[in-house]
């Protein structure tokens, strides 16, 4: 089940650039492993966050549908955002996904917002 979160009272800085993830494909080297996508046929990407509120902050993997194209350093707004439990071969975690990652300096219409 994916619980919705909500990120209103949440700061999202940008760690590590954005980067496709790959589906584990046994037998052949990462590299060549083709594009995880989403039910639409949409490459994922993965942004490394650093979630800060209320005086802590962690460090989080996101993943989204296309390309989010934000940089190391900026600070995002993540729309959508759910969180899944997962646990596989003894390990466990949580995975995070959003509906979108866009520029804290950027509105919902994609124009810039004034400094």
């Amino acid at each position: 089940m994916r619980l919705p979160i909500d990120t209103s009272r949440l700061q999202f800085l940008v760690v590590a650039g954005a980067e496709p993830l790959k589906q584990y494909e046994e037998g052949k080297p990462r590299e060549s492993w083709a594009p995880r996508v989403d039910p639409n046929g949409e490459v994922l990407w993965r942004v490394q966050l650093v979630a800060l509120g209320e005086g802590v902050a962690e460090i989080i993997r996101v993943a989204v549908a296309g390309d989010p194209h934000v940089s190391q350093g900026e600070m995002v707004r993540a729309e959508g955002m759910t969180a899944q439990a997962w646990e596989m071969d003894g390990r466990s975690g949580m995975a995070f996904r959003a509906a979108a990652i866009r520029s804290a300096n950027t509105r919902t219409g994609g124009e810039k917002a004034a400094a």
